[in-house]
């Protein structure tokens, strides 16, 4: 037959659980969110550097589209 559990016996489970299990669960997800801000803002400054670049390509290439549409226009082509 199963040994019967005290109601003692769970309360001091219970308190075990919650002082060391958790406490370290909150820690680790402290420590973890932490090093996801970090994270994001590093790939949030990587982004921001890409979209620049990708808008200074767009704006090369149509500024040098309406040169050549401008030199086919007026004839030099």
């Amino acid at each position: 037959m199963a040994k019967r559990v005290t109601t003692q016996e769970l309360a001091n489970e219970i308190k075990v659980i919650k002082e060391n299990h958790l406490a370290h669960i909150h820690d680790c997800i402290h420590r973890i969110e932490s090093e996801v801000k970090d994270q994001r803002k590093y790939f949030s400054d990587k982004l921001d550097r890409l979209d620049n670049r990708i808008w200074w390509v767009l704006g090369m290439t149509v500024t040098t589209l309406v040169s050549v549409m401008l030199a086919m226009f007026s004839g030099t082509i």
